[in-house]
């Protein structure tokens, strides 16, 4: 039936699907329409597996709601079953880069839906097709003697697009795991692929003289600036060698970052010119100087962009720059500060070794707030444009922005005070997430962990005893879930850590909240399942206080997906030093935390 239902299906059917993929899915710019279209009149069948791959995304898409052509099309579902079962056989055939393509697809998928292991293996599975391809090629002496390495100039422009998405997604799914990346870049530069082609390039097929050229001119992607500042046309491009530091990261953290052996000996402090900290940031604020300034935000706007044709890549391409620098700045920031915490760097075991220059944890407070804020900003414009993106990855985007303005909005004074904005920048990633997980399974987890984090720094910041002396080591899990990209629900350890630490553990069994039942359904609106929160408080005093009463407001005001405005006295109450009972908020002083 799914067959006959590709085969039949029109040409406005498959070009509005296509052009949907084509603008929600930067990291995957690897669908050539017109050579795509003249393969399916060809009637291949791994044609016909990456079509049903990308409709299976496609119609998971919000942008489709109420879209007349969407109606011709199966469930998602439908064109998944299809597409691994297709799969199943075609990936021992000889090699095509229909099949690499549908199984990138698939690899972003599996991920979204949480189903991590089938992530990894699609994508090393693509990798390795996509290698033999290559190598059928370029290879002085192929395995099969019988193929043709000639290809036209498109054709070497969708199997570059290619080669580059297998980077891009084993970087990506890489990150949050102890997996080590599969395809480095040295290996790209080893088998002289070709630099990731500018859009216009990807379109009509690199000139002569590019393809003669080779790697060479990649060599802005490892450690050179490239030439000319790079445009919006050369934002796959931009995507490659940000995703490579993104890896770099992500590998930081997830290696303990600065408990890692020696991380805190004084050469490797954050600030010192040499510490992996210190590289890796100089590496991205390279690769940020290397792109045109009008691709820079917030001094350009998302709506400038969607003129162009661009909104999606310029959202996605800021959207990395301002999780990158989130997450670094992050690693070094308390855990659980209190509510006259200043910017400061970690205060338990193992603490730096050195002191900071004078001034650099303010300005590194700075950056690590105001990337929060960029990115809950460029979520809500690209909203408001009708553009928005729903891959995984933003969503971890939208997930760590949240978290942060949580963060900032409990504990003000680690930003001091120049987070005016926290309460709204947090409404305006929760709608994001709300919207989200209706698409991607992965957010029902991302939403618990935040629910999680709020009960942890309200009770903090209502009671700056309850938690003091307590270390990170005592929230060891919900930290570990707060930077997970490949984040689980951990609900039942996040609760028995949080009242284990805060002293209302009283030898019983901690109740976990249980989203299963007839009262309780993930699939609710997010206000919902607040509701059901409150209302099934349990005697440890937990579920009633399970999300910020300011938060509670603000969701109930904006029915969950739209506007509505925030309670006005309670943020101005906030922005002047005045707390939520009307008391003056504690003088700042430096050495009053909780350990980190």
């Amino acid at each position: 039936m799914v067959d006959q239902h590709l085969d039949n299906m029109s040409a406005g059917t498959l070009l509005k699907g296509l052009n949907v993929f084509t603008n929600k899915f930067p990291e995957l710019g690897i669908l050539h329409i017109p050579a795509f279209q003249k393969d399916l009149q060809s009637n291949y069948q791994s044609t016909r597996t990456l079509l049903a791959a990308m409709l299976a995304v496609v119609k998971m898409q919000p942008v489709l709601v109420n879209q007349d052509w969407a109606v011709h099309l199966l469930s998602s579902e439908a064109y998944l079953d299809y597409t691994k079962a297709k799969l199943a056989d075609e990936i021992l055939r000889p090699p095509r880069i229909h099949t690499v393509q549908a199984l990138l697809i698939m690899t972003l998928h599996e991920w979204g839906s949480c189903g991590f292991h089938q992530a990894w293996i699609y994508c090393g599975i693509a990798t390795r097709v996509m290698q033999a391809i290559h190598s059928q090629r370029v290879a002085p002496y192929p395995l099969d003697p019988t193929a043709d390495g000639s290809k036209d100039a498109v054709s070497l422009a969708i199997e570059n697009r290619a080669f580059w998405a297998c980077f891009i997604m084993d970087r990506m799914i890489s990150s949050g795991t102890y997996n080590p990346p599969m395809l480095p870049m040295s290996e790209m530069v080893k088998l002289k692929v070709m630099r990731p082609l500018s859009t216009v390039e990807f379109a009509f097929g690199p000139d002569a003289n590019l393809i003669t050229m080779g790697f060479e001119r990649s060599t802005p992607l490892l450690d050179q600036q490239p030439e000319e500042p790079l445009i919006i046309a050369h934002g796959f491009e931009i995507l490659v060698s940000g995703f490579d530091i993104w890896a770099q990261v992500m590998t930081f953290i997830f290696n303990d970052g600065r408990r890692a052996p020696g991380m805190c000996a004084p050469e490797n402090c954050p600030w010192v010119s040499g510490s992996p900290w210190y590289r890796t940031q100089s590496q991205l604020r390279a690769w940020r100087a290397g792109q045109h300034h009008r691709l820079h935000y917030p001094s350009n706007s998302v709506a400038i962009h969607m003129s162009l044709g661009y909104g999606e890549s310029f959202t996605y391409i800021n959207l990395l720059y301002y999780v990158c620098t989130l997450m670094l700045h992050r690693e070094y920031f308390p855990f659980l500060p209190t509510t006259v915490s200043a910017p400061r760097g970690p205060v338990d075991h193992p603490t730096l070794e050195a002191e900071a220059p004078l001034g650099w944890w303010e300005e590194s407070a700075r950056e690590l707030f105001e990337a929060a804020e960029r990115i809950a900003d460029l979520l809500h414009e690209a909203g408001e444009c009708g553009i928005a993106l729903a891959t995984p990855f933003v969503g971890f985007c939208a997930f760590s922005a949240a978290y942060m303005n949580l963060y900032v909005y409990r504990f003000p004074q680690m930003n001091i005070g120049r987070s005016t904005r926290a309460d709204e920048l947090m409404k305006m990633c929760l709608d994001y997430l709300e919207e989200f997980r209706g698409v991607w399974k992965i957010g029902d987890a991302w939403i618990k962990t935040l629910k999680y984090a709020s009960l942890l720094y309200e009770r903090a910041a209502d009671d700056r005893g309850q938690y003091l002396g307590k270390t990170r080591d005592d929230f060891n899990i919900l930290h570990q879930s707060i930077h997970e990209f490949r984040v689980l629900d951990r609900s039942d350890q996040h609760i028995q850590e949080i009242e284990g630490a805060g002293g209302r553990d009283d030898g019983r069994p901690v109740e976990p909240l249980s989203f299963e039942g007839d009262s309780m359904h993930l699939d609710m609106p997010l206000p919902d399942i607040l509701t059901d929160l409150t209302n099934s408080a349990c005697e440890q005093g937990a579920w009633s206080q399970w999300w910020p009463a300011e938060f509670g407001l603000i969701l109930d005001q904006g029915g969950g997906g739209g506007g509505g405005d925030v309670d006005t006295a309670t943020r101005q109450n906030h922005n002047s030093g005045v707390s939520d009972t009307g008391h003056q908020l504690p003088t700042v002083h430096p050495s009053d935390a909780y350990n980190d």
